[in-house]
């Protein structure tokens, strides 16, 4: 018998915890935290203390109760009893948040399966935000890259890498004692990587699978126009041509691919774009792995930005070591503000009180993520301070943007192309509208086991 169980990404965007059983073996296809984890119980600081151990989460169903799972230190103070974990491997499919968000918990001994992006990626975010980005110790971590054969007991899994909004992003074809399982991740069609999506759906049909596990962000909606990486790069373009001062940037630091819309558009029109040590870190972080991402330390077109310090001033040795190795990209809100339209500058929401020092003239301002996080419900307040800043400073406000999820149209066409004896909607929260699929449509509720 080979069955599903889901603690987590069933009728909800995010949290992926759903275990494969297959004649003894134990696998997990990715361990994350959902968007809405602890939102019913918690609130800014009034918030679990992980140090503390598991007995909060517990205490609130915000993880399942599953012996044989967790780290013995983060079981002290629960009723759970320690035994040896009896988890073959979790398989991680990208490194984004409701993906890998509770590794941390896991039992140091349990094999964690990762691409080498991925894990890159972790790493350095580890090392700019250690106190919110941590996927724990793991003693047996292992790397893969695409189409390589991965054995876990009598169970052979191949993963093949898929477009996403972050690099190292991969499906999973499972072969189990029952068939072929196939494990989307989270993927896109329309993306500038649109090549691998259609490498994995190939071989992924080739397989004939038993079952598919795909993923839904955007299945509940059909945008009139689903834009692509290329449209965001012209309309950004655009803007920044006819801009009389200052352009500035908004999008997540781990979406590469929009990183280079902006580099490249900046670019085109003769400016210098402007990134802040971080994002430079990042970057440079990843560009033996990604070869079409610049030399941030040789590039003539990147200029890194350096907040003044606390004591007012630029001293060198008052920047991390890290940091220091851009000290000769350096500019200040002092030189921006002299050549506005010199710059195209990435700025994010914690980054505003820059502004008061730039003193930005005539300024345009893009923001380049999902709807959702300026405009959510859960963002409002955020939302209204992001917009008290740009009218205080008379900044024009523009939006473009790529999703780094499939569209409806395309999650249908994915799923016919596949022709999987069942699909089995995930990460989404309209899974009633897979029934226009051609498939045979199982929808599972969270905690509940299919068999397959």
């Amino acid at each position: 018998m080979v069955s599903l169980t889901f603690y987590g990404g069933a009728n909800e965007i995010g949290g992926n915890k759903i275990l494969l059983e297959d004649k003894g073996a134990r696998i997990y296809l990715d361990f994350g935290q959902s968007f809405t984890f602890g939102e019913d119980f918690f609130y800014e600081y009034l918030a679990p203390r992980t140090a503390n151990g598991l007995e909060v989460y517990f205490e609130f169903d915000m993880l399942p109760k599953i012996s044989g799972l967790y780290s013995k230190n983060l079981l002290r103070m629960t009723e759970l009893k320690y035994r040896k974990p009896d988890v073959d491997a979790v398989l991680i499919s990208h490194p984004h948040a409701d993906h890998i968000g509770h590794l941390g918990f896991l039992d140091e001994e349990i094999p964690v399966y990762m691409g080498h992006g991925a894990h890159r990626i972790t790493e350095v975010y580890h090392k700019l935000y250690s106190g919110f980005s941590n996927i724990g110790e793991h003693k047996n971590l292992r790397l893969f890259g695409s189409g390589e054969k991965l054995k876990i007991g009598h169970i052979t899994v191949e993963p093949i890498h898929v477009d996403h909004s972050i690099p190292g992003a991969y499906g999973f074809i499972i072969r189990t004692s029952k068939g072929p399982v196939v494990y989307t991740g989270d993927f896109r069609i329309h993306g500038p990587r649109a090549d691998m999506t259609k490498e994995f759906a190939k071989k992924a049909a080739a397989a004939k699978p038993k079952a598919l596990l795909c993923e839904g962000t955007r299945m509940g909606y059909e945008t009139e126009h689903n834009f692509t990486e290329a449209e965001v790069e012209k309309k950004a373009s655009e803007i920044i041509k006819v801009s009389k001062g200052l352009v500035l940037v908004y999008f997540s630091m781990s979406n590469i691919d929009r990183f280079m819309c902006f580099y490249r558009a900046a670019k085109r029109n003769g400016r210098i774009l402007v990134i802040d040590t971080r994002l430079a870190l990042i970057i440079d972080s990843l560009k033996d792995k990604i070869k079409v991402l610049p030399d941030i330390k040789k590039d003539k077109n990147i200029a890194v930005y350096f907040r003044i310090t606390k004591s007012f001033t630029y001293h060198k040795e008052n920047y991390d070591a890290w940091e220091r190795e851009y000290w000769h990209k350096k500019v200040t809100s002092g030189d921006i503000s002299k050549n506005q339209k010199r710059y195209v500058m990435h700025l994010g929401f914690y980054r505003l009180m820059e502004l008061v020092y730039i003193r930005p003239k005539k300024a345009d301002f893009i923001y380049s993520m999902s709807e959702h996080f300026l405009e959510g419900d859960d963002n409002e307040a955020q939302g209204k301070v992001w917009k008290n800043w740009m009218e205080h400073f008379d900044i024009k406000f523009h939006k473009t943007h790529s999703s780094g999820h499939a569209s409806r149209s395309d999650i249908l066409s994915f799923i016919k192309q596949l022709n999987p004896k069942t699909t089995i909607p995930i990460h989404t929260e309209s899974a009633d509208d897979f029934d226009k699929a051609t498939s045979e449509i199982t929808k599972p509720s969270k905690g509940e086991t299919i068999e397959i």
